[in-house]
């Protein structure tokens, strides 16, 4: 993995090792406020010497993992704060299993009887929350131990990781790294540092939402390079990316960005599945699905006024909750992909409710528009299952994603308490179109009221994949957005697209997951920070031509909207990127590449994440051009 230091005279080094480490005579709240991270809650500092972590080279600590069992978030974590140390300073700190005696320095992860002593009491942290306290050779990074409910799995996944989290700040309040993008990409940066210090420190944090999900969480499958005539361009020159890169690694990236789930309501999205390879289950029950114009079965959708699919789905709740397995011998024993230990998920399949049937059609509202035609449909299907949940089940939840034509909240209809909601917003599109956003963010205060609290939102984050040159970055929008509906939302799942996600919107998605810890983060200090560490001497450049890119896609008015699928239309092009905006941006890549000629390293970095202005103004020029869609 490419080590990545700063070089700019001192400027970083500045802030990061002589501000953050070496700051003598610095009060504590000085030396922990970094301007691009989050903001953590101060405590009154410990009174007691620095802690060396390493000295000229030298390593001078020990690392302890209280946790016999670390979570993989934890022990992902761990590696890098070996690796990260290594890569600054060349020193490879040891990872014992017994702690070490008193006048041995030592990093203390996790809840055990020495940081109980210290006072740190990781039952009363907030979920997700940790608490960062030194001591006389002694850093306790402890993370809450509130329990959550049993049933967490790889499909249904929540966890409580904030000592993982302590361990990400550490790294980045006081070793100096920063994840940008995938490790594997380059995306990872250090900074040189043969001694390491550790001044004393009293802090906590705790994130705003608990639901921070980005998906894929393992891998990307890097395409190979070239275009297509359908998606564009699929992945950066081998300039950027060498050929022998099969796959881009999330783990890392995403655990230090704090990627995770503490809200266990999961919903099993569009399930039941494949219902139309259950050829038997589709032969003995036509009224199960949904009826095309034309009178034929959509054997994909499920009829959401059919009593054959209430039926299909209580028998789930029964097979999965009281233990009938054998009540699914009826529909030719179906798996049961729509029920988890705490919940139950009404998700129609991936396309809009259109059903014909006479039940559907009473219900379809041909003024719904193109977010509400199938609310009511949905909502008196979801309010009558709902009901039956919490008679036969109190303790259950039933989890409902309004998506489609079904997104908006079905006026006059009276939920029963049991109902958790993940609403998809199509925020992407939605954050800068007033008219669409307004109508969105009531829709979702009307579901969070039906709900009696926070909601869950599903997000795609980037839906402009499909573009070969598309440059665009917006995380102002995002801020905005999160500051003003985090009384209503409990957090998101970012849906991502492809690979291109990571590269060129990069910048975006790195401040996207931050905000989702805390939306008060610094937004621009986080872009300023990440040009200097990333691009070198072209860095004011980079930044320049980052700020202008959110700018023209941030505050350019727009004649029409934006569609849900993230579809451009030829007026669009016009108005968001007309000539002289199209030759500034070539005009300040091109000053940027200048720049870093004899940069290879920094070249590479920024290269990857704008490489698709080689192709940009070709687009811009034949889509401005294009025969509209509408």
């Amino acid at each position: 993995m490419e080590r990545q230091s700063v070089l700019m005279a001192g400027c970083l080094l500045v802030v990061l090792i002589h501000g953050l480490l070496h700051a003598a005579g610095a009060d504590a709240p000085d030396y922990l406020r970094v301007k691009d991270l989050t903001p953590v809650t101060l405590h009154k500092t410990p009174q007691h010497p620095p802690l060396i972590l390493v000295r000229d080279g030298a390593p001078q600590a020990k690392v302890y993992v209280a946790d016999e069992h670390p979570s993989k978030n934890l022990a992902i974590l761990v590696r890098e704060l070996v690796e990260a140390v290594k890569l600054s300073s060349e020193a490879e700190l040891e990872v014992v299993k017994q702690l070490p005696a008193d006048e041995v320095p030592a990093l203390v992860i996790g809840d055990c009887e020495a940081s109980r002593a210290e006072g740190i009491d990781a039952a009363k942290i907030p979920l997700e929350g940790y608490v960062v306290k030194t001591a006389a050779n002694r850093i306790y990074l402890v993370g809450s131990t509130a329990p959550l409910p049993p049933g967490s799995t790889q499909w249904n996944f929540w966890s409580n990781d904030g000592t993982a989290w302590a361990l990400a700040d550490f790294l980045e309040r006081f070793v100096g790294v920063r994840w940008y993008w995938p490790v594997n990409a380059g995306g990872r940066s250090t900074v040189s540092a043969r001694t390491l210090t550790v001044r004393p420190a009293w802090y906590s944090d705790q994130p705003v939402f608990r639901k921070r999900e980005f998906y894929p969480r393992e891998s990307y499958s890097v395409p190979p390079a070239g275009k297509d005539g359908v998606r564009g361009r699929l992945a950066p020159p081998e300039s950027v990316l060498p050929a022998s890169t099969k796959s881009i690694d999330m783990t890392v990236l995403l655990a230090g960005l704090r990627s995770g789930n503490s809200w266990p309501y999961v919903i099993q999205v569009h399930n039941p599945q494949q219902i139309w390879k259950n050829q038997a289950l589709v032969n003995a029950h036509q009224g199960l699905f949904m009826k095309k114009a034309n009178g034929e079965t959509n054997a994909s959708m499920l009829c959401y006024s059919s009593q054959e699919t209430y039926d299909f789905l209580m028998a789930g709740c029964e097979a999965a909750w009281d233990k009938k397995p054998s009540l699914m011998a009826s529909w030719n024993n179906h798996g049961v992909s729509w029920v988890t230990p705490l919940g139950v998920t009404i998700s129609p399949f991936d396309e809009p409710i259109n059903c014909y049937c006479e039940g559907c059609r009473k219900l379809y509202d041909p003024n719904g528009g193109n977010r509400g035609t199938g609310s009511k449909i949905m909502g008196a299907f979801v309010k009558k299952f709902a009901g039956e949940v919490k008679r036969r089940w109190p303790d259950k939840k039933v989890v409902y994603l309004p998506y489609w034509n079904y997104t908006l909240f079905p006026k006059g209809t009276d939920f029963p308490d049991n109902l958790e909601i993940q609403m998809c917003t199509m925020s992407f599109a939605m954050m800068k179109q007033p008219g669409w956003r307004a109508q969105m963010e009531t829709c979702m205060r009307d579901w969070s009221k039906t709900v009696g609290g926070k909601i869950q939102t599903w997000e795609y984050p980037h839906r402009t994949v499909g573009y070969l040159g598309v440059q665009l970055q917006y995380p102002h929008l995002v801020k905005d957005y999160y500051q003003h509906n985090r009384d209503v939302i409990v957090g998101s799942f970012l849906n991502g697209g492809d690979f291109t996600d990571w590269t060129k919107t990069a910048p975006t998605l790195y401040c996207y997951m931050k905000i989702l810890w805390n939306p008060d983060f610094d937004v621009d200090a986080a872009l300023e920070v990440l040009c200097e560490r990333m691009f070198g001497k072209a860095a004011d450049t980079a930044r320049e031509l980052l700020q202008f890119l959110a700018e023209r896609w941030g505050k350019t008015p727009w004649s029409i909207e934006m569609d849900d699928m993230g579809y451009l239309e030829p007026v669009l092009y016009r108005e968001t990127w007309p000539p002289e905006v199209v030759a500034k941006m070539t005009g300040l890549w091109e000053k940027a590449r200048g720049e870093l000629k004899d940069d290879p390293a920094a070249s590479r970095r920024f290269q990857y994440v704008t490489w698709s202005m080689e192709y940009f103004p070709e687009e811009v020029r034949a889509q401005s051009a294009a025969t509209p869609k509408k």
